[in-house]
Order: C-alpha cells, then structure tokens, then sequence
C-alpha cells in the first residue's frame, strides 16, 4: 500500500462518511469509494461498514486503521525532520587510516570535522597500510601510506622526508636500533641508509607497530630509529640529533594518499570530509 492509501482510511476513520472525506481529501466521492474497496481487496477483509448516515469501522478495521494512522504519522515527522535539517550534513562515514596518520593527523583533523559537523557518526579503524588495502571495501575513505590503492581515485596528501633521530650524549654503538612496521622496499632504504652511514651491518633489535611506542623508547634513550618529519612534530628536538636520511643522494620521501571511489563524494558527509583534509594537507605544505 501507498502511504495515500494509508492517509485514506485515517481520513475516512475521522470524517466518518465518503462525503466528509472526499472535500478533505480534494478527491470526488465515487474516486474515494473505489480506492476504499481496492484496499479491502488487498487486505481480504472488510474495513469498514457503509450506511446510508455513516462509516462504521469494523473489528480487524480497527488494527488497520491504527496501523494506517502511524504509518501516517510517522511520515509527517519525518518530513518535518528534513525540514528542520535542510542542509545539514548527518549519517555514518568509515575511514581506514594507517597508523602513523591516525596518530599524527588524524586527531586534529576530527576534531576540526566534528567540530563542522556533530551530527555525522565516525567509524575510524587504525592499521597498517597494507590491513586498510585489503580490507578497503569496508570504507568510504582510505588514507594509506606509501602505495595508491587500486581501481580507487588517489589523491596525495602529503609527502614527507625522513630522518635518523638520535639522543645527544648516546653513543650509537650503545643503542638499540628501533624499526617501526612498514613495507619491505621501505625496509630495504632504512637499511641502506644504516649499512652506508655506519659501516655496519643493520640489526634492528626491537620491532614496533605503533609510532607511539617508538617515541616513547625514543624519550627513554633507549634506542636510535627513523621517522617521518609527520612524526617529529611535538618532539624536543633541542634533545636530538637530526640527520635527514638520504637513499643514493636523495631525500627519503614517503606519500601519503587519500583513496575512494568517485560514487562516495555524493554523499554530503564523505565529501566534507575530503574537502576538509584536503585544505589540511594544503596548509601544510
């Protein structure tokens, strides 16, 4: 049934007669009369009782009619949502982000968003790269490190070069080498990197996935490591040696991309988002 249709016997259920109902419907009596009967056909039963004075609203009438009056109802508040709402971007958005820019970023960002738009729900999942690749279906939007996703558009947000962070007064024979979760040809330039500034071979002892904890051990003097100048930011670095890595004469750039599908934008709440992080990243270069 068409929510007309509803809206028919509620009206009916008040006028009490096909007349009544027909002027308050703007429809003519006989059009009223047969749309009345179409819906007792569909619902196998009779609903109301005609008389000559009056509509008499029979027993399983009733339990119709009460259903027709919330299905009536509940369209007119919801009209009056969109109303009151017009323009307002709300609903669900999922966002797969790697774990340097969930801790990095990130934060900021929501915060400037929600902050815009407290009427969308965020669902955020932090991993690596390749854990937001493989399960890239599950987003709207994808923010991965270092690879474009796929049959997705991609748009770079940042690229960021890399440095040796040391603690002053350590000696590098004295600490332990940090390596923080990243992908085998990233590996492969930090080892480089090391093997050639060192004369020595590349023999990380502890093995990270969170950035934080590589700060926090960074913090203790307990180790030396690599980071992206993403991750200096909030570092004393008056506490630090810094030495830009360079792999074969060049800086160690790593990129960071926004991935999605192009039918996502259509969504009001997607696309503020984008916009967002977009001029974000603009103000950072």
């Amino acid at each position: 049934m068409k929510v007309d249709d509803y809206r028919l016997l509620a009206t009916l259920s008040e006028a009490k007669t096909l007349r009544k109902a027909a002027e308050k419907l703007y429809i003519s009596q006989p059009a009223v009369s047969q749309r009345l009967k179409s819906i007792e056909d569909e619902w196998g039963v009779q609903i109301f009782i005609r008389t000559k004075k009056a509509l008499y609203t029979t027993g399983v009438g009733e339990k119709i009619i009460e259903h027709a009056k919330k299905v009536v109802d509940e369209e007119s508040r919801v009209k009056d949502y969109i109303l009151a709402n017009e323009g307002e971007v709300e609903g669900n958005i999922s966002i797969g982000v790697s774990s340097l820019i969930g801790y990095s970023i990130l934060p900021d960002i929501l915060y400037k968003y929600l902050n815009d738009f407290p009427s969308v729900n965020v669902k955020i999942n932090v991993g690596s790269t390749q854990e937001i690749i493989a399960n890239q279906g599950e987003y709207h939007l994808s923010i991965v490190r270092g690879s474009r996703v796929l049959n997705k558009e991609n748009e770079l947000l940042y690229r960021d070069r890399h440095y040796l962070v040391t603690p002053k007064d350590s000696n590098f024979e004295d600490l332990t080498i940090i390596e923080f979760q990243a992908d085998p040809a990233y590996i492969t330039h930090i080892k480089n990197f090391f093997e050639a500034r060192f004369n020595t071979k590349y023999e990380p002892q502890i093995f990270v996935d969170q950035i934080t904890t590589c700060r926090e051990l960074l913090r203790k003097k307990v180790g030396i490591t690599v980071l992206p100048e993403l991750v200096l930011e909030g570092l004393d670095l008056e506490n630090y040696h810094i030495e830009e890595v360079m792999v074969e004469d060049s800086p160690l750039i790593r990129e960071t991309f926004l991935s999605y599908d192009k039918s996502v934008l259509m969504l009001p709440q997607v696309a503020s988002f984008v916009e967002l992080i977009k001029n974000e990243s603009k103000l950072r270069d």
